[in-house]
């Protein structure tokens, strides 16, 4: 028998099955943690991101409609939810958010140095690139999703996503150039798992990463706010 679908599973939540959400959270935690990661530069940042996301989805998951994937719905809330954790953490601090994502970025590989080194240099320079940019970059390049689906995670037109993730793409390569990263950061980056998100193309940008095995995504209680977004309840 096959695995049921994510919008089985949620359907399944709203009628009570008390393991169906968490099966969800199983299927999309990895993905949604990546996303995360990527937006914020920063392991803790992004696990607190993904918890809210979850949270959110939870809290809101009445309001699917099936209009759209259920995965685009949930990006949404996570592309919000990683937002709102790098605006509090701006607030929060006197320091920029870069100085320390780079530090908790990918763990030593042996013999493969320059490797790791070129991937915390490329997620360095990710943080950098102006936040509406590098969500489009991530979600066209990292998670090679159509613009259309992106258009629809970020409530934006199509045009405007083509734009910003092309935008997104001359700023990354003006960072890692300034930097001088080149061929050995596009070999740490092309080198990733399948959920490590590998780039689109060796022409785009490289970005680096990958999340952990798991984030222990617990259930407190916090709610995720909007910047340029649309609330999961229009789907």
């Amino acid at each position: 028998m096959s695995d049921p679908s994510d919008e089985a599973l949620l359907a399944a939540h709203l009628r009570g099955d008390r393991q169906a959400f968490g099966v969800l959270v199983r299927r999309h935690e990895r993905r949604v943690y990546g996303l995360c990661l990527r937006l914020l530069g920063n392991r803790e940042d992004a696990e607190d991101a993904t918890q809210e996301a979850f949270l959110a989805a939870l809290r809101h998951a009445a309001s699917f409609r099936r209009t759209a994937a259920f995965s685009t719905w949930l990006y949404r809330i996570a592309v919000n939810a990683a937002t709102d954790q790098g605006r509090r953490r701006a607030r929060a601090r006197s320091v920029p958010l870069l100085e320390e994502g780079p530090k908790q970025l990918a763990p030593v590989v042996p013999d493969a140095t320059e490797e790791v080194a070129g991937a915390i240099a490329v997620q360095a320079a990710l943080a950098r690139v102006p936040l509406d940019f590098r969500v489009a970059l991530v979600l066209c390049d990292l998670y090679q999703l159509p613009s259309v689906q992106a258009s629809e995670i970020l409530g934006i037109p199509v045009g405007t996503v083509k734009s910003r993730a092309f935008r997104g793409r001359l700023a990354l390569a003006e960072l890692l150039s300034g930097a001088g990263i080149g061929a050995s950061a596009s070999g740490a980056t092309s080198a990733t798992s399948a959920e490590g998100l590998p780039e689109r193309a060796k022409a785009r940008a490289p970005v680096a990463g990958g999340g952990p095995a798991g984030t222990g995504t617990a259930f407190p209680t916090s709610e995720s706010a909007e910047p340029e977004r649309r609330q999961p309840d229009q789907e």
